[in-house]
């Protein structure tokens, strides 16, 4: 009776041990299945923090997260000069002033301004004799003034304005009494940068 006895009491105890072994083994992959998933999880919200802290502080890579795309347009604008508008020579008045004491020197400069269509008064309306040659216009009349300046050879550096003035020029008591209303007036003096069309024989 008493190796029985024994023999149960060894074959249970086994049999505890065995038990045992499975609940510790069984405990321990619990354990460690709850510490990867607590890992897991905290690693989500680190991830999901960052990504919120990044996003916040940027607001472009904010734009960019919620799919939208900001554009910038530029406008240029481009200004267009106004087209330079000049009268007919039918409706532009010239008076030619000889100052180079060359007599005749006024009328030929005229006959050449009238053979392009020019309207001109030539009195030899300058009684002085005067160096520089000067092509005078009033206000709206420049670029008809290059016009002129142009059908006589001269250079358009001679252009200006008209001063208040300008009707001082004129001495002949034989001029047009419209002069008033000439847009143009083209002294020619002794420089010879107007072209004399016609000089005569005896002038040199």
């Amino acid at each position: 009776m008493t190796p029985q006895h024994a023999q149960s009491s060894g074959g249970g105890s086994a049999g505890r041990a065995i038990v045992l072994v499975i609940v510790a083994v069984a405990l321990g992959a619990f354990l460690l299945a709850r510490g990867f998933d607590d890992s897991d999880d905290s690693t989500e919200a680190s991830s999901s923090a960052t990504t919120e802290e990044s996003t916040n502080g940027d607001p472009e890579q904010e734009s960019a997260t919620n799919g939208t795309t900001s554009t910038t347009t530029t406008t240029t604008t481009t200004t267009t000069a106004p087209p330079v508008v000049t009268h007919p020579p039918g409706q532009v008045k010239v008076a030619v002033m000889n100052g180079t004491g060359v007599r005749g020197r006024a009328g030929r400069t005229a006959d050449t301004l009238n053979a392009t269509g020019f309207v001109t008064a030539a009195k030899n309306t300058q009684q002085d004799r005067v160096e520089d040659s000067v092509i005078y216009y009033r206000q709206g009349y420049g670029d008809d003034a290059k016009a002129v300046a142009s059908v006589l050879g001269a250079p358009p550096d001679i252009i200006t304005p008209a001063p208040a003035t300008i009707m001082t020029l004129i001495r002949n008591p034989e001029s047009p009494a419209d002069l008033e209303e000439f847009n143009i007036f083209a002294v020619v003096g002794t420089d010879n940068v107007v072209r004399d069309p016609d000089p005569p024989a005896d002038s040199g």
